[in-house]
């Protein structure tokens, strides 16, 4: 390898860098998957160090399965024993070697979080809460947190203080007891639990300690406390840690991501080297200076500014639309007249927007208007109903004691079996001392239930149990075929009446075909790795980046992807920055850092949208344009759709005050005979701001409220029967 050739100055310093920690401030779009793979490539191709001696750790398998490819292009098939993975899919393969040193089985369930939800649910019972006191939603953010300190009960229970933190350590007692007998993990546990087998066994540290002698972890600024104290373990002996990230894109705070962890580098490490990226080759200079104009005024960040040798660019975009109806109509247009004018590929295009709710509208504008688009985020094929099923019957054969999942499936199809029947047998398990799958077995011992579901049970647990004995003699395809045909699985959708009972049917048969297909590339692969594959596939993993479709996604999923043409959604005070933000200790710089990321995803061409108003919940209400629109200079962007009432600034009134008013059509939040002495719409005069226009008017005690836009003085709030106005 040329590196001179292939690298930047930076890049280059970057991968030569051999032994003692390094941080490597890599700004958007500035070559660090190029800088990792070479990295790795060049410690193996120049210094001999062993493939397997290097851990390297991102953020998605998408990308590990990207960086491997690249540095096996470059030294071959050793690059194939290199640890390259997601923080969870590394403590998962640590786990499944060591599970029974913390007493679990190799083959413990992941429980995802409709599972997380039925088994706090159950735990909610046991302790006696109701959700009027807590929704369980709430409880498992909470349990996460505490998993992500590594607190066990017993230390939670010891820290609780007020009444929430103590309802949570009742539950979250009752929870790690029921998780434990299920053999089952969390995703929090995939990380929690290699950090006490690491502090518990010496002799497991000193093995790994030894094993990864070279770390390399992507993204470093998206870390949390618990993947901050696994790293720190395994690298503290030879010290060869080199992290990748930038802190001006740390948006995950609300997954306990803690952007001090890139911050205090430097104090963590007192000799590390530190090499700033700042070269970006992806987008035009327009597009930097706006993200640059942004994130500027952000003030806990280290000091940098992109620059790139890419040519200027077009104008952004800024969209001023009546509605969200509007906002995705303008999108609609201008994806088709790109596609139709420039030739640029739909699969180069994403809408980005703040929170989920926001793709309905667009959604169905696309349809209508013949667009294809791939939802990101929404419901995926392991998210069906029916797919949840099979993979429900698959973890009862990999783990017969995960209780969750025989309670998902030993009423689908319906066998005539009642919840009251199955909590019997549950409870005289546990009596006995039994696993559940044991327990079925026993039914007999059970009173209160009927013969004939006794026996029903019975033959139910033996099948599986059965299938669990004798699973590591069967091929994959062969196993689910005999779960579908000898349980009546597909013959039950076969013959359901209802809509979507072929579409079930068709996704089991595709089902049957991903088993086949990951087997034939998995030679060896037992039902675990299967499982394990499925259960950390995140939403970006799944993406279909063939399918030439629009891609709509939130702004968090956006993390680490590129498109051509990039739209902006809802640009609006309380939904970007979201309103919730104002609450939480640096919350508006997270925000401002999310705007940066949506930003600096556009390579050619930036879409921003604001619409003057908007539905939610129910209610359509006036808006306000973001703050980060008036941190855009304004040379930067071209206005299309409506000019904007001044609001948040008036760099967009292109216009006279009175051009805007004549061009509005008002929402209002009651009906006009309310308040008969003024009516919205009305033109009005007072006497110190001058003429204007009643926009909205609402009861206040025995007065009214009137939102008047002045033409000299703006929108103000008056009092009806104190402002003094005139009518026109």
């Amino acid at each position: 390898m040329n590196l001179k050739e292939l690298l930047n100055k930076e890049q280059y310093e970057a991968v030569c860098h051999k032994d003692g920690p390094l941080l490597i401030l890599a700004g958007a779009g500035s070559g660090k998957t190029r800088v990792i793979t070479y990295r790795i490539a060049n410690l193996i191709s120049e210094h001999g160090v062993a493939p397997a001696n290097i851990l390297a750790v991102t953020f998605t398998n998408k990308a590990a399965g990207e960086m491997k490819s690249r540095i096996r292009h470059v030294v071959g098939k050793p690059a194939d024993n290199i640890w390259m993975s997601t923080f969870h899919s590394l403590g998962c393969r640590i786990l499944r070697a060591h599970a029974e040193k913390l007493g679990y089985t190799k083959g413990f369930s992941i429980y995802d979080e409709d599972d997380r939800e039925r088994l706090v649910k159950e735990c909610m019972h046991q302790a006696k809460v109701n959700e009027k006191e807590m929704k369980p939603y709430q409880i498992i953010r909470y349990i996460s947190d505490i998993k992500n300190q590594l607190l066990n009960p017993r230390q939670y229970m010891e820290m609780a203080q007020d009444y929430n933190n103590k309802i949570v350590a009742r539950i979250y007692v009752v929870y790690e007891e029921k998780m434990k007998r299920n053999n089952a993990m969390d995703f929090d546990d995939l990380i929690k639990l290699p950090v006490e087998l690491l502090k518990s066994r010496n002799d497991m540290l000193e093995m790994y300690r030894e094993k990864f002698r070279y770390i390399l972890i992507d993204e470093y600024q998206d870390i949390n406390n618990s993947q901050y104290e696994l790293i720190t373990l395994l690298a503290k002996k030879h010290r060869n840690i080199c992290v990748v990230g930038d802190d001006d894109q740390s948006i995950y705070k609300f997954r306990g991501a803690d952007i001090t962890n890139i911050l205090e580098f430097e104090d963590d490490y007192k000799d590390a080297r530190v090499i700033r990226l700042e070269q970006n080759y992806r987008s035009t200079k327009i597009i930097l200076k706006a993200a640059h104009n942004v994130i500027r005024n952000n003030t806990n960040r280290k000091a940098k500014e992109l620059w790139t040798e890419n040519n200027e660019g077009e104008k952004i975009i800024f969209y001023y639309t009546d509605d969200e109806i509007a906002e995705s109509e303008a999108i609609l247009k201008e994806v088709d007249r790109l596609q139709r004018g420039t030739e640029t590929q739909l699969r180069q295009m994403a809408v980005f927007y703040r929170t989920n709710a926001q793709s309905r509208v667009i959604e169905d504008r696309f349809r209508r208007g013949g667009i294809p688009y791939k939802l990101i985020g929404g419901l995926s094929f392991y998210g069906r109903m029916e797919i949840k099923d099979l993979l429900a019957y698959l973890r009862v054969v990999s783990n017969p004691q995960d209780i969750i999942s025989f309670k998902r499936i030993i009423n689908v199809p319906p066998r005539g079996i009642g919840d009251a029947s199955i909590d019997k047998v549950e409870e005289n398990a546990m009596n006995a001392n039994l696993s559940f799958i044991d327990g079925l077995l026993a039914a007999d011992n059970v009173t209160g239930v009927k013969d004939s579901t006794k026996n029903t049970l019975k033959k139910f647990a033996a099948f599986f149990k059965n299938l669990s004995e004798n699973k590591e003699n069967m091929k994959l395809r062969d196993l689910v075929r005999e779960i579908v045909n000898r349980t009546g699985y597909k013959d039950y959708w076969k013959s359901d009446a209802s809509p979507k009972s072929r579409e079930r049917v068709e996704n089991i048969e595709e089902f049957e075909s991903a088993i086949s297909e990951f087997e034939e590339s998995n030679e060896k692969a037992s039902l675990e790795d299967y499982l394990n594959q499925v259960a950390l596939l995140s939403s970006v993993d799944k993406m279909d980046e063939k399918a030439d479709a629009v891609t709509l996604m939130t702004v968090h999923s956006a993390k680490g992807l590129e498109f051509d043409v990039v739209f902006i959604a809802g640009m609006e005070e309380g939904l970007f920055p979201h309103k919730n933000c104002k609450d939480e200790p640096g919350g508006l710089e997270e925000e401002r850092r999310l705007a940066y990321v949506a930003i600096t995803r556009a390579r050619k061409k930036l879409f921003l949208l604001s619409a003057a108003s908007r539905r939610q919940t129910g209610t359509k209400r006036i808006t306000k344009i973001s703050p980060y629109m008036n941190e855009i200079p304004p040379e930067l962007l071209e206005h299309r759709g409506r000019m904007p009432v001044k609001t948040v600034e008036e760099k967009y009134l292109k216009g006279t005050i009175e051009d805007t008013l004549q061009d509005m059509e008002p929402e209002f939040d009651m009906p006009v005979d309310v308040a008969p002495t003024y009516k919205p719409g009305q033109k009005v005069k007072h006497k110190v701001m001058g003429q204007g226009q009643i926009m909205k008017i609402e009861p206040h005690g025995d007065d009214f409220k009137l939102t008047v836009v002045f033409k000299k003085h703006g929108k103000k709030v008056l009092s009806a029967n104190h402002a003094g106005l005139e009518k026109i």
